[in-house]
Protein backbone atom coordinates (compact mmCIF):
# COMPACT_ATOMS: atom_id res chain seq x y z
CA UNK A 1 0.00 0.00 0.00
CA UNK A 2 1.18 3.63 -0.46
CA UNK A 3 0.21 7.08 -0.20
CA UNK A 4 1.00 10.68 -0.90
CA UNK A 5 1.44 13.23 0.87
CA UNK A 6 0.16 17.15 0.32
CA UNK A 7 1.11 19.98 2.76
CA UNK A 8 -0.64 23.46 2.12
CA UNK A 9 0.71 26.86 3.01
CA UNK A 10 2.19 30.04 1.59
CA UNK A 11 4.07 29.50 5.02
CA UNK A 12 5.85 26.46 4.34
CA UNK A 13 6.75 27.62 0.46
CA UNK A 14 8.33 30.91 1.64
CA UNK A 15 10.42 29.06 4.09
CA UNK A 16 8.97 31.10 6.92
CA UNK A 17 7.50 27.79 8.79
CA UNK A 18 9.18 24.28 8.67
CA UNK A 19 7.42 21.41 7.34
CA UNK A 20 7.11 19.10 10.05
CA UNK A 21 3.66 16.97 9.54
CA UNK A 22 4.90 15.87 6.15
CA UNK A 23 8.02 13.57 8.10
CA UNK A 24 5.66 12.51 11.05
CA UNK A 25 2.87 11.27 8.79
CA UNK A 26 5.72 8.98 7.06
CA UNK A 27 6.71 7.82 9.51
CA UNK A 28 3.51 7.33 11.71
CA UNK A 29 2.66 5.36 8.21
CA UNK A 30 5.46 3.01 7.57
CA UNK A 31 4.82 1.97 10.68
CA UNK A 32 1.83 0.05 8.92
CA UNK A 33 3.68 -1.06 5.65
CA UNK A 34 2.39 2.16 3.81
CA UNK A 35 5.15 3.72 1.63
CA UNK A 36 5.20 7.00 0.76
CA UNK A 37 4.96 7.91 -2.77
CA UNK A 38 5.80 11.06 -2.66
CA UNK A 39 5.12 14.21 -1.42
CA UNK A 40 4.40 18.05 -2.66
CA UNK A 41 3.51 21.36 -0.92
CA UNK A 42 1.16 23.85 -2.43
CA UNK A 43 0.34 27.50 -1.68
CA UNK A 44 -2.35 28.93 -0.19
CA UNK A 45 -4.12 29.35 -3.89
CA UNK A 46 -7.18 27.49 -4.52
CA UNK A 47 -7.09 26.99 -8.12
CA UNK A 48 -2.88 25.50 -7.67
CA UNK A 49 -4.54 23.33 -5.34
CA UNK A 50 -7.33 22.32 -7.46
CA UNK A 51 -5.05 21.79 -10.54
CA UNK A 52 -2.44 19.86 -8.13
CA UNK A 53 -4.83 17.86 -6.57
CA UNK A 54 -6.60 17.20 -9.29
CA UNK A 55 -3.42 15.56 -11.03
CA UNK A 56 -2.48 13.52 -7.94
CA UNK A 57 -6.22 11.85 -8.61
CA UNK A 58 -5.22 10.35 -11.69
CA UNK A 59 -1.96 8.57 -10.12
CA UNK A 60 -1.92 5.14 -8.43
CA UNK A 61 -2.58 5.13 -4.80
CA UNK A 62 -4.43 4.07 -1.57
CA UNK A 63 -4.01 7.09 0.99
CA UNK A 64 -3.71 10.74 -0.11
CA UNK A 65 -3.12 12.63 3.36
CA UNK A 66 -3.63 16.20 3.17
CA UNK A 67 -2.65 19.12 5.49
CA UNK A 68 -3.51 22.97 5.89
CA UNK A 69 -5.93 25.49 4.95
CA UNK A 70 -9.06 24.27 7.61
CA UNK A 71 -8.73 27.30 9.79
CA UNK A 72 -11.28 30.29 9.75
CA UNK A 73 -8.98 33.23 8.01
CA UNK A 74 -9.04 34.51 4.56
CA UNK A 75 -6.14 32.17 3.45
CA UNK A 76 -8.11 28.61 4.41
CA UNK A 77 -9.53 27.75 1.49
CA UNK A 78 -9.04 23.97 1.15
CA UNK A 79 -12.38 23.55 1.46
CA UNK A 80 -13.25 25.95 -0.89
CA UNK A 81 -11.20 23.94 -3.37
CA UNK A 82 -12.60 20.55 -2.81
CA UNK A 83 -15.80 22.07 -3.51
CA UNK A 84 -14.70 22.11 -7.30
CA UNK A 85 -12.80 18.96 -6.99
CA UNK A 86 -15.35 16.75 -6.04
CA UNK A 87 -18.19 18.78 -7.09
CA UNK A 88 -19.70 18.90 -3.54
CA UNK A 89 -21.14 21.94 -1.42
CA UNK A 90 -20.94 23.28 1.54
CA UNK A 91 -23.56 22.85 4.43
CA UNK A 92 -23.86 24.66 7.83
CA UNK A 93 -23.67 21.81 10.89
CA UNK A 94 -25.93 23.41 13.28
CA UNK A 95 -25.03 20.50 15.65
CA UNK A 96 -21.16 21.16 15.44
CA UNK A 97 -21.78 24.82 15.48
CA UNK A 98 -23.17 24.26 19.00
CA UNK A 99 -20.36 22.42 20.09
CA UNK A 100 -17.94 24.99 19.07
CA UNK A 101 -19.82 27.66 21.53
CA UNK A 102 -19.56 25.28 24.23
CA UNK A 103 -15.23 25.00 23.16
CA UNK A 104 -15.07 28.63 23.29
CA UNK A 105 -16.68 29.18 26.10
CA UNK A 106 -15.23 26.12 28.19
CA UNK A 107 -11.60 28.18 27.39
CA UNK A 108 -12.90 31.48 27.90
CA UNK A 109 -12.39 32.72 24.72
CA UNK A 110 -14.55 35.28 22.71
CA UNK A 111 -16.26 33.55 19.89
CA UNK A 112 -15.49 35.88 16.41
CA UNK A 113 -18.18 35.72 13.49
CA UNK A 114 -15.43 34.55 11.12
CA UNK A 115 -15.38 31.16 13.42
CA UNK A 116 -19.19 30.48 12.31
CA UNK A 117 -16.88 28.85 9.06
CA UNK A 118 -15.77 26.14 10.97
CA UNK A 119 -19.31 24.65 11.02
CA UNK A 120 -19.32 24.54 7.09
CA UNK A 121 -18.95 20.46 5.91
CA UNK A 122 -18.76 19.59 2.73
CA UNK A 123 -21.92 17.71 2.08
CA UNK A 124 -21.04 14.23 0.35
CA UNK A 125 -17.89 13.95 2.94
CA UNK A 126 -17.30 12.15 6.63
CA UNK A 127 -16.04 14.46 9.10
CA UNK A 128 -13.52 14.00 11.48
CA UNK A 129 -13.10 14.60 14.89
CA UNK A 130 -10.61 17.18 15.96
CA UNK A 131 -9.92 16.76 19.93
CA UNK A 132 -7.39 20.02 20.25
CA UNK A 133 -9.17 22.34 18.21
CA UNK A 134 -11.87 23.44 16.11
CA UNK A 135 -11.31 22.69 12.55
CA UNK A 136 -12.99 19.43 11.83
CA UNK A 137 -10.82 17.04 9.81
CA UNK A 138 -12.52 16.13 5.84
CA UNK A 139 -12.79 12.35 4.63
CA UNK A 140 -13.55 11.12 1.09
CA UNK A 141 -13.52 7.44 -0.58
CA UNK A 142 -13.06 7.09 -4.37
CA UNK A 143 -13.07 3.71 -5.10
CA UNK A 144 -10.20 2.22 -3.80
CA UNK A 145 -8.68 6.18 -2.81
CA UNK A 146 -9.01 7.52 1.21
CA UNK A 147 -8.18 10.95 0.74
CA UNK A 148 -7.78 12.53 4.14
CA UNK A 149 -8.03 16.33 4.96
CA UNK A 150 -6.43 17.67 8.52
CA UNK A 151 -5.51 20.99 9.90
CA UNK A 152 -2.03 22.00 9.64
CA UNK A 153 -1.55 22.68 13.49
CA UNK A 154 0.66 19.24 13.94
CA UNK A 155 -0.94 18.87 17.56
CA UNK A 156 -4.46 18.95 16.30
CA UNK A 157 -2.75 16.80 12.78
CA UNK A 158 -1.45 14.52 14.87
CA UNK A 159 -4.23 13.72 16.91
CA UNK A 160 -6.33 13.09 14.40
CA UNK A 161 -4.64 10.76 13.07
CA UNK A 162 -3.59 8.97 15.77
CA UNK A 163 -7.07 8.83 17.68
CA UNK A 164 -9.24 8.85 14.60
CA UNK A 165 -7.95 8.74 11.24
CA UNK A 166 -5.88 5.54 11.74
CA UNK A 167 -8.66 3.22 13.94
CA UNK A 168 -11.52 4.24 12.54
CA UNK A 169 -10.42 4.37 8.56
CA UNK A 170 -7.26 2.44 8.15
CA UNK A 171 -7.30 -0.34 10.30
CA UNK A 172 -3.85 -1.95 9.72
CA UNK A 173 -1.81 -3.10 12.46
CA UNK A 174 1.09 -1.36 13.40
CA UNK A 175 4.54 -3.62 12.93
CA UNK A 176 8.42 -2.44 13.64
CA UNK A 177 9.77 -2.32 9.84
CA UNK A 178 12.08 0.35 10.95
CA UNK A 179 14.59 1.66 13.74
CA UNK A 180 16.86 4.33 14.13
CA UNK A 181 19.96 3.79 16.13
CA UNK A 182 21.35 7.14 17.52
CA UNK A 183 24.97 7.54 18.31
CA UNK A 184 27.48 10.35 19.05
CA UNK A 185 31.13 10.60 19.17
CA UNK A 186 31.67 9.00 15.79
CA UNK A 187 31.88 10.36 12.20
CA UNK A 188 29.29 8.59 9.21
CA UNK A 189 32.57 7.08 7.53
CA UNK A 190 33.85 5.71 11.28
CA UNK A 191 30.97 4.13 11.85
CA UNK A 192 30.33 2.80 8.30
CA UNK A 193 33.71 1.01 8.72
CA UNK A 194 32.91 -0.03 11.73
CA UNK A 195 29.82 -1.91 11.11
CA UNK A 196 30.25 -2.63 7.37
CA UNK A 197 30.49 -6.50 7.65
CA UNK A 198 26.81 -6.48 9.06
CA UNK A 199 25.49 -4.14 6.41
CA UNK A 200 27.14 -6.73 3.82
CA UNK A 201 25.53 -9.81 6.02
CA UNK A 202 21.66 -7.97 5.36
CA UNK A 203 21.92 -6.27 2.11
CA UNK A 204 19.74 -8.16 0.91
CA UNK A 205 17.05 -8.29 3.41
CA UNK A 206 17.17 -4.53 4.54
CA UNK A 207 17.84 -1.45 3.54
CA UNK A 208 20.49 1.18 5.97
CA UNK A 209 20.95 4.75 5.42
CA UNK A 210 23.10 7.16 7.19
CA UNK A 211 21.31 10.22 8.77
CA UNK A 212 24.64 12.52 10.12
CA UNK A 213 23.65 15.36 12.25
CA UNK A 214 25.83 17.82 14.56
CA UNK A 215 24.98 16.24 17.12
CA UNK A 216 25.62 12.93 16.19
CA UNK A 217 24.77 10.00 13.72
CA UNK A 218 21.94 8.08 13.40
CA UNK A 219 21.69 5.03 11.86
CA UNK A 220 18.46 3.61 9.64
CA UNK A 221 17.76 -0.17 9.40
CA UNK A 222 14.57 -0.60 7.15
CA UNK A 223 13.36 -4.57 6.38
CA UNK A 224 12.77 -5.51 2.99
CA UNK A 225 11.39 -8.93 4.59
CA UNK A 226 8.09 -9.09 6.95
CA UNK A 227 9.25 -12.54 8.06
CA UNK A 228 12.71 -10.51 9.92
CA UNK A 229 12.88 -10.12 13.11
CA UNK A 230 14.52 -6.62 13.39
CA UNK A 231 14.74 -6.19 16.86
CA UNK A 232 17.88 -9.43 16.88
CA UNK A 233 19.11 -7.31 13.93
CA UNK A 234 19.21 -3.88 16.05
CA UNK A 235 20.94 -5.79 18.49
CA UNK A 236 23.43 -7.26 16.33
CA UNK A 237 24.57 -3.64 14.86
CA UNK A 238 24.11 -2.46 18.57
CA UNK A 239 26.87 -4.41 20.03
CA UNK A 240 29.15 -3.34 16.84
CA UNK A 241 28.53 0.35 17.80
CA UNK A 242 29.06 0.38 21.31
CA UNK A 243 30.41 2.41 22.94
CA UNK A 244 28.50 5.58 20.62
CA UNK A 245 25.02 4.16 20.61
CA UNK A 246 22.66 5.60 22.98
CA UNK A 247 19.34 5.25 22.41
CA UNK A 248 17.08 4.13 19.46
CA UNK A 249 14.18 6.11 17.29
CA UNK A 250 12.70 9.03 19.18
CA UNK A 251 14.79 8.59 22.25
CA UNK A 252 16.94 11.49 23.47
CA UNK A 253 20.60 11.91 24.27
CA UNK A 254 19.39 13.86 27.92
CA UNK A 255 15.69 11.55 28.71
CA UNK A 256 18.44 8.52 28.37
CA UNK A 257 21.49 10.02 30.55
CA UNK A 258 18.34 11.19 33.00
CA UNK A 259 16.74 8.17 33.02
CA UNK A 260 20.07 6.29 33.65
CA UNK A 261 20.59 8.61 36.86
CA UNK A 262 17.52 7.76 38.32
CA UNK A 263 17.94 4.41 37.72
CA UNK A 264 20.87 4.00 39.50
CA UNK A 265 19.90 6.44 42.47
CA UNK A 266 22.55 9.05 41.16
CA UNK A 267 22.65 12.70 41.66
CA UNK A 268 24.17 15.40 39.47
CA UNK A 269 24.76 19.42 39.74
CA UNK A 270 26.24 21.39 36.88
CA UNK A 271 28.20 24.58 36.77
CA UNK A 272 27.75 26.37 33.31
CA UNK A 273 30.03 29.03 31.76
CA UNK A 274 29.62 29.34 27.95
CA UNK A 275 26.30 26.63 28.07
CA UNK A 276 24.30 29.00 29.91
CA UNK A 277 22.34 26.71 31.47
CA UNK A 278 21.64 24.62 28.63
CA UNK A 279 22.94 21.31 29.92
CA UNK A 280 20.78 21.81 33.19
CA UNK A 281 17.60 22.32 30.51
CA UNK A 282 18.35 19.06 28.74
CA UNK A 283 18.76 17.27 32.35
CA UNK A 284 15.37 18.80 33.44
CA UNK A 285 13.63 17.70 30.43
CA UNK A 286 12.83 14.27 31.34
CA UNK A 287 9.88 13.80 33.88
CA UNK A 288 11.36 12.76 37.80
CA UNK A 289 14.27 14.74 37.21
CA UNK A 290 13.83 16.11 40.12
CA UNK A 291 15.18 12.80 42.01
CA UNK A 292 18.54 13.40 40.19
CA UNK A 293 19.08 16.44 39.35
CA UNK A 294 20.26 18.89 42.24
CA UNK A 295 20.77 22.08 40.94
CA UNK A 296 22.86 24.07 38.82
CA UNK A 297 24.54 27.67 38.95
CA UNK A 298 25.75 29.77 35.71
CA UNK A 299 28.52 31.75 37.18
CA UNK A 300 29.24 33.81 33.09
CA UNK A 301 31.22 36.18 35.01
CA UNK A 302 34.62 35.18 36.98
CA UNK A 303 34.05 36.79 40.05
CA UNK A 304 31.12 34.74 40.54
CA UNK A 305 32.78 31.84 39.97
CA UNK A 306 35.05 33.18 42.92
CA UNK A 307 32.04 34.03 45.06
CA UNK A 308 29.98 30.95 44.74
CA UNK A 309 32.54 28.11 43.78
CA UNK A 310 35.07 29.37 45.59
CA UNK A 311 37.83 29.45 42.87
CA UNK A 312 40.63 31.64 43.75
CA UNK A 313 40.76 35.04 41.86
CA UNK A 314 44.83 33.78 41.09
CA UNK A 315 43.65 30.74 40.20
CA UNK A 316 41.73 32.13 37.37
CA UNK A 317 43.83 35.00 36.46
CA UNK A 318 46.47 32.57 36.16
CA UNK A 319 45.10 30.36 33.92
CA UNK A 320 42.11 31.72 32.36
CA UNK A 321 38.69 31.56 32.66
CA UNK A 322 38.43 29.15 29.32
CA UNK A 323 40.79 26.29 30.75
CA UNK A 324 41.15 22.93 32.02
CA UNK A 325 42.05 24.01 35.68
CA UNK A 326 38.98 26.08 35.63
CA UNK A 327 36.83 23.70 34.23
CA UNK A 328 38.23 21.40 37.21
CA UNK A 329 37.49 23.09 39.53
CA UNK A 330 33.80 24.01 38.67
CA UNK A 331 33.11 20.38 38.42
CA UNK A 332 34.37 19.37 41.67
CA UNK A 333 33.62 22.61 43.60
CA UNK A 334 30.03 22.40 42.30
CA UNK A 335 29.62 18.47 43.46
CA UNK A 336 30.88 19.59 46.73
CA UNK A 337 28.74 22.30 47.20
CA UNK A 338 25.90 20.28 46.50
CA UNK A 339 26.93 16.84 47.85
CA UNK A 340 25.94 15.77 44.21
CA UNK A 341 27.22 12.00 43.36
CA UNK A 342 28.47 13.92 40.13
CA UNK A 343 29.53 17.25 38.66
CA UNK A 344 29.86 18.85 35.75
CA UNK A 345 30.95 22.14 34.17
CA UNK A 346 31.57 23.83 31.22
CA UNK A 347 34.18 26.91 29.83
CA UNK A 348 35.00 28.27 26.45
CA UNK A 349 34.44 30.93 23.53
CA UNK A 350 31.09 29.89 22.02
CA UNK A 351 31.89 32.80 19.70
CA UNK A 352 31.27 34.77 17.16
CA UNK A 353 33.91 36.97 19.20
CA UNK A 354 36.25 36.97 22.31
CA UNK A 355 38.76 34.01 20.32
CA UNK A 356 42.96 34.21 20.52
CA UNK A 357 45.33 32.77 18.58
CA UNK A 358 45.75 30.50 21.50
CA UNK A 359 42.08 30.08 22.52
CA UNK A 360 40.70 30.24 19.26
CA UNK A 361 36.61 30.72 19.16
CA UNK A 362 35.01 27.41 19.84
CA UNK A 363 37.47 26.09 22.37
CA UNK A 364 35.27 24.43 24.92
CA UNK A 365 36.44 22.20 28.34
CA UNK A 366 34.26 20.30 30.03
CA UNK A 367 34.75 18.92 33.14
CA UNK A 368 33.25 16.10 34.84
CA UNK A 369 34.17 14.76 38.88
CA UNK A 370 33.11 12.29 41.03
CA UNK A 371 34.18 11.26 44.33
CA UNK A 372 36.75 8.88 42.74
CA UNK A 373 37.48 10.56 39.25
CA UNK A 374 37.94 13.82 37.86
CA UNK A 375 37.67 14.06 33.76
CA UNK A 376 38.26 17.30 31.81
CA UNK A 377 38.14 16.88 27.67
CA UNK A 378 39.68 19.71 25.46
CA UNK A 379 37.17 20.35 22.42
CA UNK A 380 37.03 22.86 19.44
CA UNK A 381 34.01 23.14 17.77
CA UNK A 382 33.93 25.27 14.39
CA UNK A 383 29.81 25.71 14.33
CA UNK A 384 28.13 28.80 14.82
CA UNK A 385 27.33 30.06 18.86
CA UNK A 386 24.43 28.41 19.40
CA UNK A 387 25.33 25.32 17.85
CA UNK A 388 28.71 25.77 19.21
CA UNK A 389 26.34 25.84 22.83
CA UNK A 390 24.51 22.81 21.61
CA UNK A 391 27.07 20.42 20.96
CA UNK A 392 29.07 21.33 24.31
CA UNK A 393 25.92 20.48 26.04
CA UNK A 394 25.49 17.34 24.15
CA UNK A 395 29.11 16.34 24.44
CA UNK A 396 28.72 16.98 28.41
CA UNK A 397 25.86 14.41 28.21
CA UNK A 398 27.83 12.30 26.33
CA UNK A 399 30.52 12.21 28.93
CA UNK A 400 28.08 11.34 31.48
CA UNK A 401 26.65 8.58 29.66
CA UNK A 402 29.72 6.88 29.21
CA UNK A 403 30.46 7.50 32.94
CA UNK A 404 27.80 5.40 34.19
CA UNK A 405 26.36 3.11 30.79
CA UNK A 406 28.50 0.10 32.18
CA UNK A 407 26.26 0.52 35.57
Amino acid sequence: MNAVIVTIGNELLQGFTLDTNASWIGKTLLAYNIQIKKIITIGDTSDQIVYEINNILKENFNFLFITGGLGPTHDDITKNAFMKIMDDELIFDEKYYKELIQKFNKNSIKMLEMHRSQALRLKKSISIPNDCGTALGIHYSIKDKQIFIMPGVPREMKNMVTKHIVPTFIKLKAEQNIVTIKTFGITESHLSEKINPLMQKYKKTCKFAFLPHYTGVSFRISKINSNLNLSNIKDEFWELMTPYAYGTDEESLQSIVSNKLIKLNLTIASAESCTGGLISKYLTDTPGSSSCFLGGITPYNNNLKHLLLNISKLSIKKYGAVSEFIALKMAEQIRLLTNADIGISTTGIAGPGGGTKSKPVGLVYIGLSTKNKNIVKKNIFRYDRNNNRILTAHKALDMIRLLIYKN
